[in-house]
């Protein structure tokens, strides 16, 4: 296992845009909610792995089987993946689970969501400088055909993430701290209607967090 632990630098006045501040008074509150994240910064850890079998349906990876059907479309035999868990950090969660102000814990939030977005883009850089390539990446949960309920084989690929940098699965399947997001970094096969990004995936309009347009061809390709 690999262990990243980024900086936290924050784009301020992106962050104060998205909450929406005004106030002179709550931008200095919200400032001074910056700083303390800065300070504990979020961390990440992946795993270097080969697929090593594709069948029907099924995806061996490192001794360990997904029975999941993009997978088998995406991936092919002896690539080269990385399984991986970034997150905001047991310190962020923990400080804005001490927060008792509303506004302030929702500030928090968005702080978190910025902080494990972060995280996980210094992972993805790192893993494009070891491998030679931007890679992409897909994620259990974000699309349908992949549920959430792979999170414990996934985190299995990866080592004791637990300790390492403090992520655990509820019985849900949620990670805790909620702020963390795990999947797979990969080649791609690149070209038109190739994978780049969850959001091709998914049917959901008007989602603020959209990062690519739905792709009704691609998403029956891998069903």
């Amino acid at each position: 296992m690999t262990i990243v632990m980024p900086e936290y630098i924050a784009d301020t006045e992106a962050l104060i845009e998205t909450a929406r501040i005004d106030d002179p008074d709550d931008r200095e509150r919200f400032l001074e909610l910056i700083q303390a994240a800065e300070s504990r910064p979020g961390a990440a850890a992946y795993e270097r792995r080969v697929v090593e079998a594709l069948d029907g349906d099924d995806v061996i990876i490192g001794s360990v089987t997904f029975r999941a059907r993009p997978l088998s479309r995406l991936f092919t035999t002896g690539e080269v993946v990385y399984p991986y868990v970034a997150t905001c950090g047991l310190k962020m969660a923990e400080f804005g689970g001490a927060l008792t102000d509303e506004l302030e814990k929702y500030w928090w939030d968005i702080i978190m969501l910025d902080a494990v977005g972060k995280a996980r883009i210094a992972l993805r850089d790192e893993i494009g400088r070891i491998a030679g390539y931007e890679p992409v990446s897909v994620n259990p949960g974000s699309i349908e055909m992949w549920p959430v309920s792979n999170q414990p084989a996934l985190f299995s690929l990866i080592g004791d993430v637990g300790s390492s940098i403090g992520v655990t699965i509820a019985p849900s399947f949620l990670m805790i701290p909620l702020k963390s997001v795990s999947g797979i970094f990969f080649r791609g096969s690149g070209g038109e209607g190739s994978f780049t990004h969850n959001c091709s995936l998914c049917e959901r309009e008007n989602c603020p967090n959209r990062a690519a347009p739905f792709d009704a061809k691609l998403k029956a390709m891998l069903s």
